[in-house]
């Protein structure tokens, strides 16, 4: 059994919340075990639904994939094609309609990925955790091509990139950046 009190000094301490099942200010074996359970039964999946479907959600999936997906980042739909990375800098594309993979290839930074894909101007923007490198690719390819590789900003970046008013703004743990064309 653990406290609340006493999951303050462990890793544990933001998870005690939602792990206290029965909000008693306790993490009992039995929460520990339910919650283990239920994380070995969840399976990470992409998937796209017919739009205006109706009454059961599994009876509306047009396509699903269950393998190399990434561990965090979540992925984008620009020019038809479902767009994700992952660790290493792979980057996959499927097409929206019939879920055939286009490509699956190192096209991005490798390193870690949290920052979720974003898209403008005819490209899709992919930022790596731990320094903040930025790689452009042609949105809508039949394979991945390169627009631009930025070098690292220096600093850990776990936040999605914004875009708006033709300028990227990018949050790194201590900084934040706004990138655009000088006019």
């Amino acid at each position: 059994m653990l406290s609340k009190e006493e999951a303050q000094k462990t890793m544990m301490k933001d998870f005690f919340d939602p792990s206290d099942a029965n909000k008693d200010g306790k993490f009992t074996s039995e929460e520990a075990k339910a919650l283990n359970d239920f994380m070995s039964a969840s399976r990470n999946s992409a998937f796209m639904l017919t739009p205006g479907g109706k009454g059961d959600a599994a009876k509306n999936v047009r396509w699903k994939k269950t393998s190399g997906l990434p561990y965090v980042p979540s992925a984008l739909v620009y020019k038809d094609q479902y767009v994700m990375v992952k660790d290493g800098g792979i980057v996959t594309a499927y097409d929206v309609n019939t879920g055939d993979q286009i490509y699956q290839k190192r096209a991005a930074a490798s390193g870690q990925y949290y920052a979720s894909p974003v898209a403008a101007n005819g490209n899709v923007y992919f930022t790596t955790l731990t320094d903040g490198a930025v790689t452009v690719l042609k949105g809508g390819t039949k394979s991945p091509e390169a627009v631009a590789k930025n070098p690292p900003l220096g600093e850990r970046v776990a936040a999605t990139p914004v875009i708006a008013d033709d300028t990227i703004y990018i949050r790194t743990e201590s900084h934040l950046y706004a990138f655009a064309e000088k006019k």
